[in-house]
């Protein structure tokens, strides 16, 4: 929860600093008191209708002016931001399996009968409680394992004689999860950096586990990473705006 929070507010001033170093600062002042100008203009005089488009459209072309100003600095931030939230959720999105906890297995298949009766290979720590369940409607079959032992598995399933492992965690400490191991693409590298991904065209098209979401408990309240995450960085940042004198 501190690791979170300092994240949250590191991420709000470097935002802030990003802004002020890249943005032009004294335009965007001179906009946004533009349009509080033309707010006030629209207090004052309400019931004179031309004053009021007028005002309103003048607000609106300051409006889009602003926008566009920051548009550069939000193009810097937002991959940075993407890889910052990706790492967290991997980290606090997820809780890893207890011992004696049971979890699904679930391999998508890129064709029907792939499989045979025999294609999962279970390490020691882990136990199959159940006969596998097979979805043809979804090309899926779901395995019912339980966990006897802490530590990082490789169950393996077998496909056309190629086995394909997913990494599976027992532990008690907070780790990086990915619930779900699928072919190779930008995507799945860039949200799974935790396993190699399957191969493209190949036989399996995913691999996956149903890790439980991992919640927050704030006191008067539940929630998960990404709202206090959201709250302090934003928080943090107009903070620091006042602090440092940038506008945003």
């Amino acid at each position: 929860m501190y690791g979170l929070i300092v994240v949250s507010i590191l991420t709000g001033l470097a935002a802030v600093l990003v802004f002020g170093y890249v943005s032009n600062q004294e335009t965007l002042r001179r906009i946004k008191n533009r349009i509080q100008a033309h707010l006030l203009e629209l207090r004052l005089f309400p019931d004179q209708l031309g004053v009021v488009l007028r005002a309103y459209g003048r607000v609106l072309r300051w409006t889009l002016s602003y926008l566009m100003y920051n548009l550069k600095p939000l193009a810097i931030l937002i991959l940075p931001l993407v890889i910052i939230m990706v790492q967290l959720d991997l980290r606090l999105g997820r809780t890893p399996f207890q011992t004696h906890d049971s979890f699904i297995l679930t391999a998508k298949l890129a064709e029907p009968g792939a499989l045979d009766s025999d294609s999962l290979k279970l390490p020691k720590g882990l136990t199959l409680t159940a006969p596998p369940v097979n979805v043809p409607a979804l090309n899926e079959v779901d395995w019912r394992i339980r966990a006897d032992e802490y530590g990082v598995f490789m169950p393996s399933v077998v496909v056309r004689g190629q086995a394909f492992a997913k990494q599976v965690v027992v532990s008690k400490q907070i780790t990086a999860l990915a619930s779900k191991r699928g072919q190779a693409g930008i995507m799945e590298w860039f949200m799974n950096p935790i396993e190699q991904p399957l191969p493209r065209g190949g036989p399996l098209r995913s691999l996956e586990v149903n890790y439980a979401p991992r919640s927050i408990d704030l006191g008067f309240f539940v929630t998960n990473w990404i709202v206090v995450f959201l709250v302090v960085s934003l928080a943090s940042g107009l903070i620091l705006k006042t602090v440092l004198g940038i506008e945003i």
